[in-house]
């Protein structure tokens, strides 16, 4: 039977909810670092500084979230908008 429109979903996992067997691995994975959290903090220490800087750096991307570059297309814009975005970004500047 083909999808159609307007028809609601039957069956599988509710719209929004986690893959379980995604949620098991990671809930492993924080285990077995957390059991060996002195052993890797050693190995760390035992890093030249520039593996162990691009080694935190490789870290850092779990937790901090990228930035994303944000464009903004002008000629889209009306005049009062553009006007209301340079009286912004001057204000920051004061």
């Amino acid at each position: 039977m083909a999808f159609e429109k307007g028809r609601e979903k039957t069956g599988g996992r509710k719209t929004g909810s986690s893959n379980r067997a995604t949620l098991d691995i990671k809930s492993k994975i924080a285990a077995l670092i957390d059991n060996q959290f002195d052993s890797i903090e050693a190995d760390l220490e035992a890093l030249e500084p520039k593996d162990r800087v691009a080694a935190y750096l490789k870290f850092m991307e779990y937790v901090v979230p990228k930035q994303r570059e944000q464009k903004i297309d002008l000629s889209t814009l009306t005049d009062e908008q553009v006007d209301d975005l340079l009286n912004k970004a001057m204000a920051k500047l004061d």
